[in-house]
């Protein structure tokens, strides 16, 4: 065997930086988007806060004080200031820190271990679909219709993403996810544990121990002791980065209100300042005593702001028109106070009305809540598929979940509603819904059947 040095010419898709700060703002809900301005306003001294309009000065001393700064930016470039007063205690202020969050976690790990754009895509558009226990709610073939790839390459960029911290996040079901944690894990009965998760999850849930034993011919004792090491694992991979907290306050990014005639929507600005570029460091350009490197700094630092304002503006237009397809689309849902019909819409509708990617309206509606007259919504409740049963008119699966929600709800609780009675119930209504759909929707809401309902 030889090593040899040689050159390949290929061609790749590199997001450029403008576009790569695009895609981080346009994910940041409202609260992380302060936090986020507050730290380039720290680090980038061209850029300030709108409060107050600046002031021209011709005070021959004030070319120096911004002087000092950039050196002082230059020496020290993690240490930033609050504001235009210059004062010199200034520098000892530290960056802003913020917590991270699981989405730009698992971004960071996406791009050290994926090199190729396309893969990268795919990986940010899972990462965009999953739930709050960290589970992947779409399919592949929903995932493929969006981004155009191969069921084998989005299969492949999975497993990569399932191995992440945590591990066995992305996960389509408990079994794929304790498996994924199964496979790292270095104990004894790994392989009988295996076997368990894979053949008898259902059985376990049960507690039907005497009975897996006979069928697999294994000691009851040895799967007692598989049983603890399954145990040590994560159902709910998103559990630890996302603790509920009964006092979380949600900030809404928009807000539809009810006009007489009407209805408004605003976008809301007062969660954040306004920014604009520093005049008198964007001046020190046309000074002739400054050096090539100085100008340098003041030129990428200028190009920063000003890529950073536009990416602001631009994630407040995309949110805008999703909020105004969503009132137009939804009109049922708004005009009628005692019903939450909601109309089939999916990401793609959208993507078509407003001409943005698929995965830009994913990146968009993550994590961002609508204020409306029925209280605050995340953007993705108004996102659901057509129920593929023929019926006399569209209905979206999230109303039927929350029809059958809201049928158990009001059930007489010593005659719980079957599956059969909630199905005639919309046959009634005409909603031709088969028995199976209801079922797998009573199953996904974590619903008991109605014999272990019955009180």
């Amino acid at each position: 065997m030889r090593m040899k040095t040689t050159t390949q010419l290929a061609q790749k898709q590199i997001l450029a930086p403008y576009i790569q700060q695009s895609i981080e703002v346009l994910l940041l809900p409202l609260m992380d988007l302060n936090l986020s301005i507050e730290q380039e306003l720290q680090n980038n001294p061209l850029l300030e806060a709108e409060e107050i309009k600046p002031q021209e000065t011709t005070d021959p001393n004030h070319d120096d004080e911004l002087m000092k700064k950039i050196n002082d930016y230059q020496s020290t470039p993690n240490v930033g200031y609050m504001d235009n007063s210059f004062d010199d205690d200034i520098a000892d202020e530290k960056p802003i820190q913020k917590e991270k969050s699981l989405e730009e976690s698992l971004i960071e790990q996406l791009h050290v271990d994926l090199t190729d754009p396309f893969d990268i895509l795919i990986g940010e558009f899972i990462i965009g679909n999953l739930n709050e226990d960290g589970y992947l709610h779409c399919s592949i073939e929903e995932i493929a219709n969006s981004t155009q790839a191969g069921l084998e390459r989005i299969e492949t960029v999975l497993k990569t993403i399932q191995i992440f911290e945590p591990m066995g996040i992305a996960a389509r079901n408990l079994k794929e996810c304790l498996l994924v944690q199964m496979r790292d894990k270095n104990c004894p009965h790994k392989d009988l544990a295996t076997i368990l998760i894979e053949n008898h999850l259902t059985e376990l849930g049960q507690k039907k121990l005497s009975r897996i034993s006979k069928k697999i011919k294994v000691p009851i004792e040895n799967i007692k002791q598989a049983l603890q090491v399954i145990s040590s694992l994560e159902p709910k991979p998103a559990r630890n980065f996302r603790p509920l907290k009964i006092n979380t306050y949600i900030t809404p990014d928009v807000f539809i209100t009810k006009t007489k005639d009407n209805y408004q929507i605003t976008m809301n600005d007062s969660g954040y300042p306004t920014l604009r570029i520093n005049i008198h460091y964007k001046k020190l350009l046309s000074r002739n005593h400054l050096t090539p490197e100085e100008k340098e700094f003041i030129r990428n630092k200028l190009k920063q702001a000003v890529n950073f304002i536009r990416s602001i503006e631009q994630r407040g237009k995309t949110i805008l028109r999703i909020a105004e397809f969503i009132l137009d689309k939804q009109k049922t849902f708004f005009l009628n106070d005692d019903t939450n019909d909601l109309s089939p819409m999916t990401l793609k509708d959208v993507a078509l009305a407003i001409e943005r990617n698929e995965s830009t309206i994913s990146r968009a509606i993550n994590n961002k809540h609508i204020a409306t007259p029925k209280g605050i919504l995340p953007f993705k409740y108004f996102f659901s598929k057509k129920i593929s049963e023929k019926s006399e008119k569209e209905v979206a699966s999230r109303s039927v979940k929350e029809e059958i929600k809201s049928l158990v709800k009001e059930e007489n609780p010593s005659n719980p509603l079957s599956d059969q009675e909630i199905q005639n119930i919309f046959h009634k209504r005409g909603l031709n819904i088969a028995r199976r759909t209801i079922s797998k929707y009573r199953q996904c809401m974590h619903i008991l059947p109605s014999h272990l309902r019955k009180k």
